[in-house]
Parts: C-alpha cells; structure tokens; sequence
C-alpha cells in the first residue's frame, strides 16, 4: 500500500507479565488495514518472557521499536513511548487487548474527517460480548460533554480506545502522570479532553477489551492500589481540572463517591476488614453521607437506584459486584 502523504500513526503498548496475551496482541497491531504504521512496545521490566516476544517480532518488522526499561508503572510505560513517537496520531493498546484490524483505519478516519484533537469509540468487544453495533453513529463532544461523560461513565475509562493528535500532544506536553497507582488512564482522559477543540465520538467496535485476565491489576482485588489509589487519583484530578462547571463538579462527585465503594469492595474482597478498619469506616460513613446527593441529582435513573441500595447497605451492595465479578471472571 502507499504511504506517500498518509499520516503516519503510532501505536504504543506498555508491557508488563503478559507473556500469554503479548503475541496476541502484536499480531493485531501489525494485521492492521492501514499499514503506515510506528510500533512501539515498551518493556516495562517485565520479569517475564513479554519483553524477548517484543524483541523477536522486531526482528521480522521494521515498524516495531521495542524500549526496555526499569518498572515505571502503566504511566511511566505510555510515556517511554510518547517520549520517542514520530507518528502524526497515536493510540494506546493495553497489552492483554487486542485492536480489530480496522481500528486504526476507523480511529484515523474520524479524527482526520472532524480536525478534532481526540476521537473516542465509546464502545468495544469485550470476551463476553462479541456483537458489533447495528448503525454507527458520530458525533462531536464539547470538552465539558465529554469530561462529564468520562466521570459518570457513560464512555469506558482509559487511554485506550481512542487516538490522540500528536501537535496537540506536543504543544500541551501531554503525558501520564507515573505517580498514580492507579486510574492514571482517567487523569490522562479528563487533561486531554479538557485541552482539546473539540472530541469526535465513534460507536463502532474495533477494540477487544480483556475480561478474563486473571493477573491483570483491576481484576485483583489490591486495597493499597485499586482502593486507597482510585481515592488519591480522584482527589488530585480535583485539584488540577482545566474546567469546573456545575455539570462537571456533580460527575466528579459522582466518580469520587464511586470510588469509595470501589475502596470498599476492594476492602471486603481481599478479607482485610480488620487491617484497614479506619478506611472501612470512612468508606461506609461517606457512601451513606452522600447516597442522597446522589439520588437526587441529574443522573441515570440506573445510577439513583444503584445508590439507594447503597444507602440502605453498602456492604449488601459490595458483595452484590463481588459475585458479580466472579460470574463474569468464571464465565
């Protein structure tokens, strides 16, 4: 195919123990319909085989830069890989997903045909559903639409699933922020789009998201880092949004009064009530506290009846999503 005046895209994955999916996933990235393509996978001292996979399909396509480098978290990684991108556009993979072959051809077309700084398809397969959308849709997203719509979320969560335009990147020095244990992918999400010109918003599925991955970080239940880091992620995206409209504040209050249920979950989940007892307290004591804040704003009615259960009893709740997840994970 020529690539004589096409864009050149970049798609970055941060690799971290995932030697069982790593071959998986490079597969798609180089299977892609649109072919003027920057590869670059990121070694994040994997002390895996991840690392020696990435190298060995470098050998067979020179499109693929592979960087090796000291654990820096998913932050860190995305940003070794932001460091050395020469591509027009980039897009992040995570490293147990894999891309249809028409992701990036999709992605590239809607945020070349809108001039818009960042295109989203707020829909994806997962391992459960493989049915792709009847009719696709576009549309375009203020930046207040869409940093509303991450918080609630009514858009799925993460770098991943979008593409960014690299000049926008380059002049806002756009990166993670490697401190977050987690939720770095939110923080990352809300900043762009708070900067952006506008968000073009797909609905077809070119993503596969991973649920079955019994390693992966959010599928563990980690009090220090899924709990206690959503809390810390929620409290420092307060403390440096771009935009802080009315609708804006109550998503956000939304998302942070969620992640204390997460917290919560995590707590039941792992059995450490008695370790983290303070926190257990705090969490139940602020869900209950802010149950009707919830109820009575201008959400989904989903949203209102999942936080009148919480109200009458959180921990009744948790162990509802607890057994939710261990269905889906034995599915």
């Amino acid at each position: 195919m020529e690539t004589f005046n096409k864009p050149l895209v970049t798609i970055a994955t941060s690799m971290y123990n995932v030697e069982k999916y790593v071959a998986q996933n490079i597969e798609s990235l180089i299977s892609q319909t649109y072919n003027n393509l920057e590869i670059i996978l990121v070694d994040d001292g994997s002390p895996d085989n991840s690392g020696k996979i990435a190298d060995e399909y470098a050998l067979k396509d020179n499109r693929i830069k592979v960087i090796h480098q000291h654990n820096q978290g998913f932050g860190g990684g995305r940003n070794a890989a932001i460091n050395i991108a020469t591509g027009d556009y980039i897009a992040f993979v995570d490293a147990d997903d894999t891309i249809c072959p028409d992701f990036v051809e999709y992605m590239l077309h809607l945020i070349m045909s809108s001039g818009a700084d960042m295109a989203i398809s707020k829909n994806c397969f997962t391992t459960l559903d493989k049915t792709q959308v009847n009719e696709e849709t576009v549309e375009i997203y203020s930046p207040e639409r869409a940093v509303t719509e991450f918080f609630y979320p009514y858009i799925r969560l993460g770098a991943w699933n979008k593409m960014y335009n690299m000049t926008f990147m380059r002049k806002h020095r756009l990166k993670f922020v490697p401190e977050l244990k987690t939720g770095e992918g939110l923080e990352f999400i809300t900043r762009v789009a708070s900067l952006a010109n506008k968000i073009v918003v797909g609905n077809r599925k070119v993503y596969v998201y991973r649920l079955d991955n019994a390693g992966s970080a959010t599928t563990k239940a980690n009090v220090e880092r899924q709990g206690k880091g959503s809390l810390e992620t929620m409290k420092y995206i307060g403390e440096h949004l771009e935009i802080k409209s009315p609708e804006i504040k109550s998503a956000y209050n939304w998302h942070l009064w969620n992640c204390y249920r997460y917290c919560l979950r995590q707590i039941v989940d792992s059995g450490t009530k008695k370790q983290y007892k303070d926190l257990y307290v705090e969490c139940k004591r602020y869900l209950r506290r802010h149950s009707w804040n919830i109820i009575f704003s201008d959400v989904k009615i989903r949203l209102k009846i999942e936080a009148f259960v919480v109200f009458i009893s959180p921990i009744f709740y948790v162990h509802l999503q607890i057994a939710k997840k261990k269905h889906i994970l034995k599915k």
